[in-house]
């Protein structure tokens, strides 16, 4: 595939076991009592077995829980896998973006690659989650599109914004409009007791009644590592392949030094007094220089400023 907003470069690289259960191994010995486990790629499902041996490498090395999920395109998606992923309690998620799919995830000819509506049964049987990513050629229709993910029987969604994207302040206004007309109908959702998980939104809500901690209870950084095919570690996907970022590798032993000082950056410069940088992943620096300094994109500022935004609505609309 060549989604046009991808940060992957194309390669045919695959990880053995040796390094797959090196990673584990790394991670249950650095994460405390509990963890996650993310089968991405590439495309995971072509590593079927691998994804079987690691999880029962899990079962049987672990002494406490350990979440697994997988984040496929969809394209090798089998009842077969279903069944494996739903008896081992791997959480499936599907990359869709709606009803502009078709123009984003493109071959190397750029034909389309997915017709989702051939999953309609089992994305509910098996509780299939939706990962969207919106960007400027799609932001306008986002209500539209939830409305569509949902009529596909999908009962979890979550949505990522393409940073790349050139997003520009009208953008944004968009932004803001859909995610209030999203929660208006995620509120609809709740009183009639459809249990619908919108990630965003339901993040933020969390994230306001437990009195923020979002950042440092469920995604703080040196809690978020990316493993590459050969076993060297990076602090998130996008930064795989930048060796000024990489901070060490599971089989050949990590940089400490460097893993402490990325570990420990703190906030972005400017994010310091935000009221609301402690819900914020972008608050902690989602990207990091090569220099090693936090940023943020503006985009993901106002992202997360407006998931906040549509989160106390919710709650007020609520309680």
């Amino acid at each position: 595939m060549r989604c046009k907003y991808c940060f992957m470069k194309p390669g045919n690289g695959r990880m053995t076991a040796e390094v797959a259960e090196a990673a584990v191994d790394y991670l249950l010995q650095e994460c405390g009592d509990y963890a996650t486990v993310t089968f991405f790629g590439g495309e995971p499902l072509l590593e079927f077995d691998l994804i079987k041996h690691i999880t029962e490498y899990i079962q049987k090395k672990s002494g406490f829980p350990v979440l697994l999920d997988v984040l496929t395109n969809g394209t090798l998606l089998t009842e077969e896998f279903l069944e494996y992923a739903d008896k081992n309690s791997i959480k499936v998620g599907i990359s869709y973006d709606g009803l502009l799919n078709d123009s984003n995830r493109v071959n190397e000819n750029m034909k389309p690659v997915l017709d989702i509506t051939q999953y309609r049964d089992v994305i509910n049987k098996y509780g299939i989650l939706s990962a969207s990513v919106i960007d400027v050629n799609n932001v306008g229709i986002w209500h539209e599109n939830v409305l569509h993910l949902r009529s596909l029987g999908f009962k979890a969604m979550n949505f990522f914004i393409n940073y790349s994207s050139p997003w520009k302040p009208e953008h944004v206004d968009v932004m803001r409009r859909e995610f209030f007309k999203i929660a208006d109908t995620y509120i609809k959702w709740i009183k009639e007791d459809d249990k619908v998980l919108i990630g965003k939104i339901d993040d933020m809500v969390k994230a306001c009644l437990g009195k923020f901690g979002l950042s440092k209870t469920r995604v703080r950084r040196d809690l978020v590592y990316s493993v590459a095919v050969n076993g060297d570690v990076y602090p998130y996907a996008s930064a795989v392949g930048n060796k000024k970022l990489c901070l060490g590798n599971v089989v050949t032993g990590m940089n400490q030094m460097l893993l402490n000082k990325v570990n420990n950056l703190g906030f972005v410069k400017g994010c310091e007094k935000c009221p609301i940088n402690d819900a914020c992943v972008a608050a902690i620096g989602n990207n990091i220089t090569d220099d090693l300094e936090p940023f943020a994109y503006p985009i993901a500022c106002h992202g997360y400023k407006i998931s906040f935004d549509a989160a106390n609505y919710v709650l007020n609309k609520l309680i």
